[in-house]
């Protein structure tokens, strides 16, 4: 099928035909759509721009990688095949197909992928189309194959895009899509934690090379206490970490035929992925190669528990649509029962939670602008500290690292080595409306722990304008 067969007008839904000058133009509503060299731009005005932000490692050599997880699913002939997301990947290398269409939402990421591919296959025709919205501008039942290797994680609603791929998708045809795997990356980070601890311990110093790995830890220490908070993780570009279970049974509540969530390049000691993802952040091989080593035996206990399906840093999800109408039946998984209550020791993880969280606050033409910085610790996960002016509530999260907390505060051990070393918090308030009388105003200061519990400590009563304040527990 022509590529521009299987794209529609994404404002109108009409059908698309090439014009002059490698542009494009609909039918339908008769609007022009800009393209050269292969590359056309379906976004018109509102292409977006990519959020900043940590993008998770996923392993070199995808197509290898996923014909040997998908092992006989692997087609011959991928025929008519769509790749969502410009992350380099040749299908060419693993099968052959009828046409190759690859979709992205920025231009120059299509670019950058069309520059890499024409060096590995240059006598391959794809073409390529940035996109504002991937649904509006694929037609129906267009698709043989598609495949989606670093962008599933990145997607708002990932129910609506599996949705929208089972609508695009031929009868019969299948999906590979390449995840971050949740369970893995939090015995993953909790291991790097341990392992990080350990050796301070060992040199009475942080290695120098510790930046790198730090900044792992506490991305995904931000992902995994923020799962399905759409409005915190709107902003960033890794939105989800996923459980394989989770997977499948979004994808068989849509309709797929079959879901299968299969580990790509299983790990089970986590050694060998923790020396990648070192040497993917940017961390030298003279650190990546011992670090790694003892990231798999002190996290053996933790890696030990994950069932094989959990076992590597990635699922490689595998879809196919039935070839026609068929009766479904669709039972979610039962709920966990909820726990008892607990005592109060209990609920906070034994240990007393401390605080040092710095404020400094304006008066402007707006509001109250604060700005935030310190730590704060606990045994349970923190996930917030509110602060309170006239009534109106601001929260500030809390991520980041802050290995000196864990050096001068945690030396006996009473708190987790990920609790310790990602504790710090660095954000900006506004509280609109809200004005200072007698540059000071009433305020509150609340810690929220991920199981419900709030925490509150002793502090001053007011907020005083232009001086640094610590309120400190």
């Amino acid at each position: 099928m022509n590529p521009v067969g299987r794209l529609r007008c994404p404002s109108c839904h009409g059908r698309l035909t090439f014009g002059s000058g490698g542009a494009w133009s609909c039918s339908g509503c008769e609007r022009i759509f800009p393209g050269a060299d292969g590359v056309v731009d379906l976004s018109g005005d509102d292409n977006p721009v990519r959020p900043d932000g940590y993008r998770f490692w996923t392993p070199a050599g995808l197509p290898v990688r996923i014909q040997a997880a998908a092992a006989d699913r692997w087609p011959a002939f991928a025929g008519d095949t769509i790749i969502l997301g410009s992350v380099p990947f040749d299908v060419a290398e693993t099968t052959t197909v009828s046409s190759l269409l690859v979709l992205d939402t920025g231009m120059d990421a299509l670019l950058a992928c069309q520059s890499q591919r024409a060096s590995l296959v240059p006598d391959q025709t794809v073409t390529y189309a940035a996109v504002s919205d991937f649904g509006n501008a694929i037609g129906d039942a267009v698709a043989d194959t598609v495949i989606c290797t670093g962008l599933l994680s990145c997607v708002a609603d990932v129910r609506a895009f599996l949705a929208m791929v089972h609508r695009v998708l031929k009868p019969g045809g299948r999906a590979a899509f390449v995840a971050p795997n949740r369970r893995y990356w939090q015995a993953m980070s909790s291991a790097m934690a341990e392992a990080l601890v350990q050796l301070h311990a060992k040199e009475r110093t942080w290695p120098n090379a510790q930046a790198p790995v730090l900044d792992v830890l506490a991305n995904t220490r931000r992902l995994l206490l923020h799962a399905g908070d759409t409005g915190f993780l709107a902003g960033l570009r890794e939105k989800h970490l996923f459980d394989a279970e989770t997977l499948e049974d979004w994808s068989h509540e849509i309709g797929f035929a079959t879901t299968e969530a299969i580990p790509l390049d299983p790990d089970p000691a986590g050694s060998e992925t923790a020396r990648l993802i070192c040497q993917h952040a940017g961390a030298p091989d003279s650190f990546s190669e011992p670090f790694s080593a003892l990231v798999g035996a002190v996290g053996q206990a933790g890696f030990d528990l994950l069932a094989w399906r959990d076992s590597s840093a990635s699922i490689m999800l595998w879809l196919t649509k039935a070839t026609g109408p068929r009766p479904r039946i669709f039972t979610g998984r039962r709920a966990p029962p909820s726990p008892g209550p607990l005592g109060r020791d209990a609920a906070v993880g034994g240990a007393e939670p401390r605080w040092s969280v710095e404020l400094l606050a304006r008066d402007t033409p707006d509001g109250i602008a604060v700005t935030l910085g310190g730590w704060c610790l606990c045994n349970v996960p923190v996930l917030w500290v509110r602060l309170t002016l006239a009534g109106i509530a601001r929260h500030a999260p809390v991520w980041r690292s802050r290995p000196d907390v864990h050096e001068v505060l945690n030396g006996q051990g009473l708190y987790q080595p990920m609790s310790a070393i990602c504790s710090g918090l660095d954000d900006q308030m506004l509280f609109p409306d809200v004005h200072a009388v007698d540059t000071a105003c009433p305020f509150r200061l609340d810690v929220i722990l991920a199981n419900g519990i709030t925490v509150t400590g002793a502090a001053p009563e007011t907020l005083v304008m232009d001086q640094q304040m610590v309120v400190a527990h």
